[in-house]
């Protein structure tokens, strides 16, 4: 049965906007009770309006006014909700889980059953990796599961890395956030903790001599879904690519200033494996575009466009160097096209975020341009916005949704930023609302939270312990129908709703690393 009433299902803070959007009748008037039956507000609702790529027509509640903590019912006509929760923590217990769900997914290492719980595993892919078409064997070992797979992936995991240092750069809250690994009570904090082990990884996938990085490691093929340690066949580690090489540029130099003060020595490390990986771009074969060998058949991640790489990688290492170099390279880029993404594949914003916050001279004709773009990329997203009824600003419903509706909330929240125009923030607010449950599925699309949250995600370790691991972000609808599940269930609905809460649908209920920092990210730039 489809939720009729649609609202975030973990809860509000007391002074957040507060919408519900109704549906599947028709509504005047509607309510608010305490848990002891009062009613605390009453009030009209607005509408209909027609949603298209949900095919329904709606109503909006707005209930901003409920302020005092408490548990609270929104009735209208003959349907009453479930529980509203309105208090200052009510995501304390959501940012532990979606940020420990990292430690969760180590690969090469023990978790063990005190700090695992039903997904503790022995030591996985700890063997020596191939080098594909050779007959050489290196250590790759460590780093997280990329996925609901156990591939390792580094475009991917320097979107990650990058944007949990930025969540910990602007959040109090991540920055004290202990997560209960077995680095908790150490000198770095638990979140820096986390990432290093991300970045020992990354180091490794570096090739010594020449500076490129290998795209990835991985068997041949996936695996059934058992847990890892019994993925045994031979770990194969792809060629170099562009991509791989400018994102683990990038994301190393960025990452280098926030261990300076923990361990020197480590910091120095990843700021000279950038420069070199940097130094390589010159000599490795354009456009970046990553194809998979004929026999490997695990994720591709195949970007065929790497100039947003290149890109990212000069703005961060101007950022964290301050030569003239780097900063040539990027304001050339810019000055040509300036360009935006917070995804794994569109990776521009981690760039203008660096240059415009680089402490070394700029043009500041550049940087006017760049923050005029970013506002006008916002002012397109909020025009979407106003013409859905769920306040939602995606247009379009693709593989991992998800992913692009937390993109889109980071976007309007940096033309808050930049504008202090109140009209972006609470757009941005509107896109974590949906992820938590106002959507036309009546999902909150994270495991564990809400009344409605999948149980049944595309990811291994789950499925081995019978149980979803609490905290994922999963894909999302996407009307492209990539799999066979989502083709059995989904054909012939609206682009909203073609999601289905099955463990084989890979294109709409997976998970991964990169989907649960950037929900990570939206929430705390939000605070």
């Amino acid at each position: 049965m489809e939720e009729r009433i649609l609202m975030n299902q973990v809860g509000y803070r007391p002074g957040d906007v507060k919408h519900a959007v109704l549906k599947d009748g028709v509504y005047d008037t509607f309510k608010v009770v305490d848990e002891a039956g009062k009613t605390v507000l009453e009030g009209k609702v607005t509408g209909p309006v027609h949603n298209e790529n949900a095919g329904e027509d709606n109503y909006l509640a707005d209930f901003s006014k409920v302020s005092e903590p408490g548990k609270y019912y929104l009735i209208a006509g003959d349907v009453k909700s479930e529980a509203i929760c309105v208090g200052e923590n009510v995501y304390q217990d959501l940012l532990y889980d979606i940020t420990r769900f990292f430690y969760l997914q180590r690969c090469g290492c023990e978790i063990p059953a005190e700090l695992g719980g039903k997904f503790a595993h022995k030591s996985c892919h700890d063997t020596k990796a191939r080098i594909y078409g050779t007959d050489t064997f290196i250590d790759v070992n460590g780093g997280w599961h990329d996925a609901g797979d156990y591939g390792r992936y580094v475009a991917p995991a320097a979107m990650t890395v990058a944007q949990l240092l930025l969540a910990y750069q602007n959040s109090e809250k991540l920055r004290k956030l202990e997560l209960n690994i077995p680095e908790s009570g150490r000198a770095l904090p638990d979140v820096l903790s986390e990432i290093k082990y991300e970045l020992d990884w990354m180091l490794k996938m570096q090739d010594r001599v020449t500076g490129q990085v290998y795209h990835k490691v991985t068997c041949a093929s996936f695996p059934g879904f058992v847990m890892p340690e019994y993925e045994t066949e031979e770990l194969i580690i792809s060629p170099v690519s562009v991509t791989a090489t400018a994102t683990f540029a990038a994301s190393l130099a960025m990452a280098s200033s926030f261990y300076e003060d923990y361990n020197e020595a480590f910091s120095k490390t990843l700021l000279d494996a950038a420069k070199k990986a940097y130094g390589a771009l010159a000599g490795m074969s354009m456009p970046g575009g990553f194809k998979n060998p004929s026999d490997i058949v695990t994720g591709e991640y195949g970007d065929p466009v790497d100039r947003d790489e290149l890109y990212w990688a000069a703005a961060a290492l101007y950022q964290a160097t301050g030569m003239e170099q780097y900063r040539k390279d990027f304001e050339a880029l810019a000055k040509e096209q300036i360009m935006h993404g917070y995804g794994w594949e569109d990776v521009a914003t981690y760039g203008n975020l660096a240059y415009l916050s680089a402490q070394y001279p700029k043009d500041e004709a550049l940087v006017e341009a760049i923050k005029k773009d970013m506002t006008a990329l916002a002012d397109k997203y909020l025009e979407i916005g106003k013409k859905d009824s769920y306040e939602c600003c995606l247009d379009e419903y693709k593989w991992g949704s998800n992913l692009y509706l937390a993109e889109i909330g980071s976007h309007l929240y940096d033309a808050y930023a930049l504008t202090g125009n109140e009209e972006y923030l609470k757009a941005a607010w509107e896109q974590f609302h949906y992820l938590m449950g106002k959507n036309p599925t009546g999902y909150c699309y994270v495991t564990g939270y809400g009344y409605k949250a999948p149980v049944y995600p595309h990811h291994r370790p789950s499925v081995a312990a019978d149980s979803p691991m609490p905290g994922m972000l999963v894909g999302g609808p996407d009307c492209g129908l990539h799999d066979p599940d989502a083709v059995e269930h989904c054909t012939g609905k609206p682009a909203a709703k073609c999601y289905i809460d099955v463990l084989g649908s890979y294109s709409t209920n997976e998970v991964t690393i990169y989907w649960n920092s950037a929900l990570i990210y939206l929430m705390l730039m939000l605070k």
